[in-house]
C-alpha cells in the first residue's frame, strides 16, 4: 500500500489521480485511505510512514473540504471504538500550571523594572559606570 503526505495528496487530487477517497476508523480515530491510478494508499503525517489519524471525523472532513474533496465514503464503522479515545489520547504537561509559573515570572520581571524604576538614588555616570565595571572584572580575575 503507498503512502502520500498531504502535499502529495493535494498534487495528486488536483492532477485527477484520485479516484475516491474513504475514511475510515482505527480504534477511537479515523484514518483517509486514498484509491489512486496507482492502487490503494494511506494518507500519512509530513515526516513519517505513520498515518494520519483524525480524532473525529469533523476533523478529517474539515481538511478534506479544505483539499477540494466533494465525495467522500464513510465506510467500515463496525470498527469504530470510541471506548478507547483515552488510550489514543496524548498526555500533556499540565497547561494550567506553566501559565501559573508564566505568570508568576512576568511578575517578578515587572516588579524589579518597577523597583528599578522607583529608585530615588541618581543614575551612575559612564566614567564611574565603567569603574566599577573593571574593578568587578579585575576581582572576579583574581579569584578564578
Amino acid at each position: 500500500m503507498n503512502t502520500l503526505t498531504q502535499i502529495q495528496f493535494q498534487a495528486a487530487f488536483a492532477h485527477g489521480a484520485v479516484k475516491s477517497v474513504e475514511i475510515e476508523p482505527v480504534g477511537a480515530r479515523f484514518a483517509v485511505k486514498l484509491l489512486t491510478l496507482t492502487g490503494q494508499a494511506t494518507l500519512v503525517q509530513a515526516r513519517s510512514t505513520e498515518p494520519r489519524l483524525f480524532g473525529s471525523v469533523d476533523s478529517a472532513l474539515k481538511l478534506l473540504h479544505k483539499l477540494g474533496v466533494r465525495r467522500i465514503v464513510l465506510d467500515r464503522l463496525d470498527q469504530w471504538h470510541p471506548e478507547q479515545a483515552e488510550l489514543a489520547r496524548r498526555s500533556r504537561p499540565d497547561r494550567a500550571e506553566a501559565m501559573t509559573r508564566a505568570a508568576e515570572y512576568d511578575r517578578w520581571v515587572r516588579a524589579k523594572v518597577q523597583t528599578s524604576r522607583d529608585d530615588p538614588r541618581s543614575a551612575i555616570s559612564e566614567p564611574d559606570w565603567e569603574r566599577i565595571r573593571s574593578d568587578k572584572l579585575a576581582a572576579q580575575r583574581q579569584t578564578s
